[in-house]
């Protein structure tokens, strides 16, 4: 099979899940948020700060690492769930120690028993991460996504049901729980590790070399999306906690499931190009020019409808949420990019590079988010996240410039005007149809969804019959897929 048929057939699988995954999010996003209160979700927040922060260390970066390295043999598979095993219990033992600690720092007693409990999933995590980086290796992403899908069906359901008897914040607990446990059991019935007797040092330490560089990425990567949790736990109140947290999830969606197709789908793709420059910054510019073409309009029309999107996946008690996500969503094509361009620079190797370009962003976001947070609210924490954005894809183009040695024009300004043309044009048509039928500083739900599935549907037959109308780089990418 042909690189350009595994990344197609790849590629497929990964959007299916995507799009499973988001409906599945949004339907459990707002049955939670109706069921439970914002305190639940505040505490949750804090909990998964820190349990997060163990899911760096958990694997030790050995599942990108066999991705990564071209020839693998079993000793490397066997040396990398060795060391997965022994980080992740470590974790745990650190993390159940240190949970009373952390809840007498925070003046909540509840996390004490809801980060121990969560905590078990770095032991569960490190197991399973082996596995799946084989699945994405050998681009088995069919079984992969199969996982996934029927995991969260079963841990989502079981978290609303609990929600609704009344568990309160353990049904969030329980069903995060019970996601990475039969995600690991599915993972390891479909990309088997055989065992062999011994330790095996020296191709663990083949492995590190660059795990070591993708455990600085995703302590980068932490602190972005939940580090901040913790910043902004001492500064706000559970309750305000809460609202930026939903707001902040819901933010990320698009980014996090969007970029993780990608990602998940590029990164094996393009180690396998790692030596050919002018290929991979080929491929780099479609995708960014395509990355605009869709993400640059769907922000817009996102800020424009925050409102209808709010009452649709939090109700009617969250109206403070709407301007924080307005302001946000202003990041929303720069965050794709970014893992996109991402992608590239660790399939070259770059690891350490790219680190320390992302650990000066997050530098920049906890400082931006948490002056705004402690001096204007949770406008002023939106408004951080949002510069901080701007700093982080302005550092990714000039290391990328660096690399691949071309123009900021190629890099930036030209992969740019297909989504801003495409932008001006959806901004006239939304505005109009708004004036037209006096929608103005009104919620209408139902007008939200009938234009979305109409524009939706538009675009996406114009995009496979007549991509060239999008743009050229939307055009030359989707050509080599069909």
């Amino acid at each position: 099979m042909t690189l350009l048929k595994k990344v197609k057939n790849a590629g497929i699988w990964q959007t299916i899940e995507v799009v499973v995954t988001v409906a599945a999010q949004f339907i459990y996003m707002a049955t939670m948020a109706r069921i439970l209160n914002k305190a639940d979700f505040g505490l949750m927040a804090l909990a998964n700060s820190f349990v997060m922060f163990g899911y760096i260390f958990a694997e030790s970066g050995m599942g990108a690492a066999l991705i990564q390295k071209k020839n693998i043999t079993i000793k490397h598979i066997n040396a990398a769930l060795q060391g997965g095993i022994l980080f992740g219990l470590c974790l745990f033992l650190i993390m159940f120690s240190l949970a009373p600690f952390i809840a007498n720092y925070f003046a909540q007693q509840q996390l004490e028993n809801l980060i121990r409990v969560i905590a078990i999933n770095f032991f569960v995590f490190s197991i399973s991460a082996v596995s799946v980086g084989i699945l994405q290796k050998e681009f088995r992403f069919k079984e992969k996504a199969l996982v996934i899908i029927f995991s969260m069906i079963i841990s989502y359901g079981l978290g609303i049901y609990l929600g609704l008897i009344g568990y309160g914040v353990w049904s969030l607990v329980i069903a995060v729980l019970l996601l990475a446990i039969l995600r690991t059991i599915g993972y390891f019935y479909f990309a088997r590790v055989k065992f062999i007797k011994g330790f095996f040092f020296k191709e663990w330490k083949d492995l590190f070399s660059f795990g070591f560089g993708v455990i600085l990425l995703r302590f980068a990567n932490y602190i972005g999306s939940n580090g901040i949790h913790l910043v902004l736990g001492k500064i706000f109140s559970p309750g305000l906690l809460g609202v930026f947290e939903r707001t902040y999830q819901i933010k990320t969606i698009p980014g996090t499931y969007i970029g993780n197709i990608i990602d998940t789908v590029m990164f094996p793709a393009l180690s396998e190009i790692q030596n050919e420059d002018d290929r991979l910054f080929r491929i780099y510019q479609q995708m960014l020019g395509t990355v605009n073409t869709i993400f640059i309009p769907a922000a817009f029309y996102f800020i424009f409808f925050s409102q209808e999107i709010v009452m649709i996946l939090l109700g009617q008690k969250w109206p403070e949420a709407v301007i924080p996500l307005q302001i946000m969503f202003i990041a929303l094509p720069l965050s794709i990019s970014v893992r996109m361009a991402d992608s590239v620079i660790r399939a070259k190797g770059l690891v350490y590079k790219n680190a320390g370009r992302k650990l000066l962003y997050v530098v920049v976001l906890l400082l931006g988010a948490g002056f705004g947070a402690y001096h204007y609210g949770l406008i002023g924490a939106a408004i951080g996240v949002t510069i901080s954005y701007l700093f982080n894809y302005a550092t990714m183009l000039f290391l990328v410039r660096k690399v691949f040695n071309k123009k900021l024009t190629e890099i930036y300004f030209e992969p740019l005007m297909s989504g801003v043309k495409l932008m001006l044009i959806l901004s006239i048509i939304v505005i109009s149809s708004s004036t037209i039928l006096n929608l103005w500083n009104t919620v209408n739900v139902e007008y939200f969804l009938i234009q979305t599935l109409l524009i939706g549907s538009i675009l996406f037959v114009i995009g496979w019959r007549k991509p060239i109308l999008l743009g050229e780089y939307f055009n030359a990418f989707l050509s080599r897929i069909k």
